[in-house]
């Protein structure tokens, strides 16, 4: 499962601005190596922060594949990421010192000699022994779980199992015992995958796994987030949440469980607590779960004493453009021509329940869901549409429009996705639903007709 990132580039652009304002803190190292079937080649090196992975440097290899990287004075520890032309991805640990290493081919499989940097060799030797150890419980799995459970071959397969799990948390434990001072070991020891207890059955086997999934990981260490370790493990963690048969409203409760959990623990440590809260934001609101972004814009488990201005200001650029559409909230003004010509403008529509809808002439969701929306909305009286296109094409809009006979308030600022009001409602993908009730207050954004017709009759029946 994979989370997804409002303006990715201006992200990447404010991550790029607070490095370069750092002020130095160390010598110029270098990061080179040698592969041996990759001579003439680009090679790119990255900063990774979280699920982020910008760019800093390129160089091509030369005749023999070495290359070098001159680091710059900006440069901070963490993860880096060196990438190869063919796509091959390899994580370094860079900690103001010089990491220098040697591999046979570009090949991601291939094994890697590192020269300098104990730090890299610890990390890249615990990888390649974790992806060995999943590699073979993977094949273990059908086993016990297909297996006769009487049988002395399921218990080889639990034995097998659990010396699999137990010998990679020795070699956790023992390299975070001997260099706990080391980004390597810290890194490694966050990453460790939890033990699974076999002698339980399947239910007792996940709870048991979410009381102690986050038991080696320091929430205090925000190291942590110069790396991709802790949002991996966070999204691991969600994943136990989620279930085949649950329904929009079941996952997105079960998430909010999951990420309650999530915030205490990295409440210890402000920044960490900032940089887990914006994660989750614009992963879910990408998704669609505004019932998660409505919790989270609610800064659970935060602790407001002694808030300092420079954190206010940072829980404002996070949450504020989320707190702006929670349900219950006024919805954002919208004043502009619509594509007739005609002024509109939202705040002096009230009287009316709407339907505020942000679609795309591009999108055959969008497309298909029209006339069911027309449908609903002629169900009652009381409803007005607000259309609102994301397209700058005029003629297809209008073609849709007429053949679809949508008797609705139609607006289109042209902007397309970079639009004040597309920001405004936080809209990452189309359709997008809004359902305002007469005065405008939000309440709700369905994900899909039969939510959004259960909130109208619902709204409807009480008004009765």
């Amino acid at each position: 499962m994979t989370i997804l990132n409002q303006s990715l580039f201006l992200k990447i652009g404010a991550f790029l601005l607070v490095l370069i304002s750092l002020k130095p803190v160390n010598a110029q190292r270098v990061i080179s190596g040698t592969i041996d079937d990759y001579s003439n080649k680009m090679i790119t090196l990255s900063v990774v922060r979280g699920d982020m992975k910008v760019p800093v440097d390129s160089v091509r290899s030369n005749q023999d594949g070495h290359f070098t990287f001159i680091t710059k004075k900006w440069y901070r520890p963490g993860m880096y990421m060196i990438q190869t032309e063919d796509g091959n991805i390899m994580k370094l640990i860079y900690n103001l010192s010089d990491i220098r290493f040697v591999s046979h081919k570009s090949d991601e499989n291939s094994p890697v000699e590192f020269i300098d940097s104990d730090e890299n060799q610890l990390w890249y030797d615990y990888s390649i022994r974790k992806n060995d150890v999943r590699a073979r419980q993977e094949l273990i799995k059908p086993v016990l779980q297909q297996y006769p459970q009487n049988e002395l071959f399921y218990q080889q397969a639990i034995d097998a199992y659990n010396s699999l799990q137990f010998s990679l948390k020795r070699k956790v434990d023992s390299i975070y015992n001997k260099r706990s001072e080391t980004l390597a070991a810290r890194f490694i020891r966050a990453d460790a995958p939890p033990i699974i207890n076999l002698s339980q059955d399947f239910e007792s086997q996940r709870q048991s796994l979410k009381d102690h999934f986050f038991d080696e990981t320091d929430f205090a260490d925000t190291m942590l987030i110069s790396s991709d370790v802790l949002t991996s493990k966070m999204i691991d963690f969600l994943s136990l949440h989620q279930r085949p048969s649950m329904d929009m409203v079941e996952l997105q409760l079960s998430f909010m469980q999951a990420l309650d959990v999530i915030l205490k623990k990295a409440s210890v440590e402000k920044k960490m607590y900032l940089f887990v809260l914006d994660y989750f934001l614009e992963g879910f609101a990408r998704m669609g779960f505004s019932g998660v972004t409505d919790y989270l814009s609610n800064l659970p488990h935060l602790d407001n004493e002694c808030m300092d201005m420079e954190t206010l200001f940072e829980i404002e650029r996070i949450a504020g453009p989320h707190r702006k559409i929670i349900i219950g909230s006024e919805a954002p003004d919208i004043t502009m021509d619509d594509i007739y010509g005609n002024a509109f403008e939202l705040s002096k529509t009230k009287g009316k329940v709407k339907i505020v809808i942000f679609w795309s002439v591009t999108c055959p969701h969008c497309i298909s869901i029209l006339p069911e929306v027309k449908k609903l909305s002629t169900r009652y009286s009381d409803i007005q549409v607000v259309s609102f296109i994301i397209s700058k094409d005029r003629n297809s809009m209008l073609e849709i429009i007429d053949k679809e006979k949508l008797n609705w308030t139609h607006l289109s600022d042209g902007a397309g996705w970079t639009g004040p009001i597309t920001e405004s409602y936080m809209v990452y993908g189309t359709p997008t639903f809004f359902v305002l009730d007469e005065n405008n207050h939000i309440l709700s954004k369905p994900s899909g007709i039969a939510e959004m017709e259960a909130v109208l009759t619902n709204h409807f029946d009480l008004k009765k």
